[in-house]
């Protein structure tokens, strides 16, 4: 069971290790998504277009290494929390959005873009209790 939630661990990390790359990859496009949310303005969207990727990857990294994994992980369930509210937000006022996950703008599809995200909560919660675990 250990090598379970090990690989489970290390994949949820490298996830968000991925994401946060491919937005640092492409800040402008990235910070176009942040703006079209039509949540925060510049020069806030700027600035979260840069701080979301860097926290994402060092989370993630943090995550696969166990190191301040607690941490870590609540950090990323936030952030997933944060980021379904926002996209439920821009689905219920009808805004035709990108959410550049990934770094990519491609058209939003708000109900698969929904149920992935509250995969990935389960995930977290579950990876959560796991770490409360005694060893």
């Amino acid at each position: 069971m250990k090598t379970f939630w090990l690989i489970f661990r290390l994949a949820f990390g490298a996830i968000f290790i991925w994401s946060g790359i491919a937005k640092l990859k492409d800040p402008i496009n990235f910070s176009d998504a942040v703006r079209n949310f039509e949540l925060v303005t510049d020069p806030v969207a700027p600035a979260l277009a840069l701080l979301i990727p860097c926290v994402e990857v060092v989370a993630g990294i943090l995550t696969m290494l166990g190191l301040l994994l607690r941490g870590s992980l609540a950090t990323l369930l936030l952030s997933l929390l944060i980021f379904t509210a926002a996209i439920i937000m821009a689905w219920v006022r009808g805004l035709d959005i990108s959410c550049g996950c990934f770094g990519g703008s491609g058209e939003m599809n708000y109900p698969v873009m929904i149920a992935r995200n509250i995969g990935l909560i389960a995930a977290a919660l579950l990876l959560l209790k796991q770490s409360m675990r005694p060893a």
